[in-house]
């Protein structure tokens, strides 16, 4: 599986790069409608800032836990969010590069913004 306990394909989680998200694949996963698909009054993160978690030099990563082992989760601060925000990425390269599929983000979870402000 490419998104092991401590590295993705051999790249620990800490050395990723995140330079581009690309978002136009993403279809009815928009995280900037996710309260409209969901039906709930939880808050959108458009695209931008979910680009900014990414980009946070602080940012958490990890495997996102999918069962094809292929996407990352990464929580992250976005200034113009102005909280933290957690985003799921697929690399565009093998091993991973710095070019990503963005899939979805949220305001990150009380458990994440924790895990994320404990982090060094």
């Amino acid at each position: 599986m490419p998104a092991g306990n401590e590295d993705y394909e051999g790249v620990p989680y800490g050395e990723l790069l995140f330079d581009e998200i690309d978002w136009s694949e993403v279809g009815d996963h928009d995280p900037g409608r996710r309260a409209e698909r969901k039906g709930s009054g939880e808050t959108n993160v458009p695209v931008e800032w979910a680009t900014e978690a990414c980009q946070d030099l602080r940012r958490w990563v990890r495997s996102a836990g999918s069962s094809s082992g292929l996407t990352v989760k990464v929580t992250g601060y976005s200034s113009g969010a102005g909280f933290v925000v957690t985003v799921i990425v697929a690399p565009k390269d093998h091993p991973p590069a710095g070019r990503w599929w963005g899939a979805t983000a949220w305001k990150a979870k009380p458990s994440e913004r924790r895990q994320y402000e404990e982090d060094p």
